[in-house]
């Protein structure tokens, strides 16, 4: 009795000891936040290339960092073309809910702050941008171009002006409703931070354009400075407004963290190219046709409708998060099919594929919808792939074994007639089993015997 206690405390401390070293490398995989009691923090993110769900998400991430970590503030570096105005929304909420200034900075020298940009720019607590930087074009655009230009109905000709009130043109409607929403936008921005509303009305109205001494001098921004040392340095002790209030920056001596783009993100921003977009979308069609003219090719509808997906996500038609759903939808789907139809392993290949990026598109780093952890999402979609090939070989490699068992492996097999066998009746002896037999001609007792067909539990038999 003693020793079965004994065995047990053992068995009690072993899994102690594992659980406390899974909780430790859990701490190591999964960091919280630093946080500091005396130098402040400054966090910093850069955000390079159009304005995109990525994007977004890379912001929305760094912000909930800086506020876990209770930054000083968190600086946004950022050189853009401009990008999707949903993207940049939201991008705009989550700055002006912030708990820490954001500080965004166009750099380095020769990068734009176009478009989408100066809505970020404006919404910003501080704006500041580098020598030979420029900012403005901020005239909204639809995806694919516009339409063909109306007639003026009193001249006749083509007329690129909008009128200023509603008409039977749809197409101008719609043009008009969202400079106006534009520019009601950008005038909010200004107002709120005591910017240039003028300037910002114009890089809609006119796309106007200007460079980073000029954005200073009309206010459009607050600083030019060549340096992020000289940006802090310069931002110190100044006053924002934040949505809880007027907030001051202390960032003196502040240490700097980067945030960096992890590889989710990067394949995200890839994806969301629109060079890359129009491939993916071009590629998917192109497979899917190849699929339906030629029936069971199996290839192009699998590499087609993975495009598809990515394309449409790329194009911003489907979420981030349906699309990963989406994708391990089909995951599951090939691997299923995989056992009804003979790809050679191709559809495994293509429901791994499926899992492993619907993974990384599901996983968030907060608790939004379908958000998961990135280390066992992945794992569990490379195992699962592993799994599902390992099946898939197995089952290929049974298929390939000849039949040891059933009527059916009883084709070509030898015996002895027990009886005369006629086409009528008669007994073979075979494996140590007496069979009905029957067979065309007739087969005297004793004679070897060789099975030729089975028809339930008789046997047609010829003479060996």
């Amino acid at each position: 009795m003693e020793s079965m206690k004994r065995k047990h405390n053992l068995h009690l401390l072993r899994l102690c000891v594992v659980a406390a070293s899974f909780f430790a490398l859990s701490g190591d995989l999964w960091p919280e936040p630093e946080t500091t009691t005396g130098q402040p923090t400054v966090y910093r993110v850069e955000i390079s290339g159009p304005i995109t769900p990525s994007a977004m998400e890379s912001l929305s991430s760094a912000i909930r960092v800086a506020e876990d970590a209770h930054a000083a503030a968190l600086l946004v570096v950022m050189d853009t073309p401009g990008g999707l105005v949903s993207s940049m929304d939201d991008m705009i909420r989550d700055i002006l809910s912030s708990k820490v200034p954001v500080v965004t900075y166009v750099s380095p020298p020769g990068a734009a702050c176009g478009s989408a940009g100066v809505y970020i720019m404006y919404a910003s607590h501080i704006a500041a941008m580098a020598p030979a930087t420029n900012i403005g074009s901020a005239t909204p655009v639809q995806i694919g171009g516009s339409s063909p230009e109306s007639e003026d109905p009193e001249t006749g000709t083509a007329s690129d002006r909008i009128p200023e009130t509603a008409g039977a043109d749809d197409a101008l409607n719609m043009k008009r409703k969202m400079l106006n929403h534009s520019r009601a936008q950008m005038r909010a921005l200004a107002e709120y931070h005591g910017r240039n509303k003028d300037f910002a009305v114009r890089s809609i109205t006119h796309a106007e354009n200007v460079t980073s001494s000029e954005a200073v001098r009309i206010g459009a921004i607050d600083l030019a400075v060549e340096t992020e040392a000289e940006l802090l340095a310069a931002i110190d002790g100044r006053t924002v407004r934040m949505a809880d209030g007027p907030r001051k920056i202390e960032v003196k001596d502040a240490r700097v963290e980067r945030i960096e783009i992890d590889f989710r993100r990067s394949i995200l921003n890839m994806l969301a190219n629109p060079n890359v977009a129009m491939i993916l979308m071009m590629l998917g069609m192109l497979g899917i046709f190849a699929e339906i003219y030629h029936p069971g090719a199996i290839f192009p509808g699998a590499i087609g409708a993975i495009c598809l997906l990515l394309g449409l996500y790329a194009m911003q038609s489907l979420s981030v998060d349906y699309t990963g759903l989406a994708l391990i939808a089909l995951g599951v789907v090939f691997f299923i099919l995989e056992f009804n139809v003979m790809s050679y392993g191709l559809l495994s290949i293509g429901g791994t594929l499926c899992l492993v990026l619907g993974s990384l598109m599901m996983v968030h780093d907060g608790g939004e919808f379908m958000g998961a952890t990135s280390a066992i999402l992945i794992l569990v979609s490379l195992s699962t792939g592993a799994i599902m090939a390992g099946i898939i070989y197995l089952a290929a490699k049974s298929h390939r074994k000849p039949i040891v068992s059933g009527v059916e492996q009883m084709l070509n097999e030898t015996g002895t007639t027990q009886t005369e066998v006629d086409d009528r009746r008669g007994q073979v002896y075979i494996h140590s089993e007496i069979w009905q037999a029957r067979s065309k001609s007739t087969i005297p007792a004793g004679t070897p015997v060789r099975v030729v067909g089975v028809d339930g539990l008789t046997l047609w038999v010829e003479p060996k």
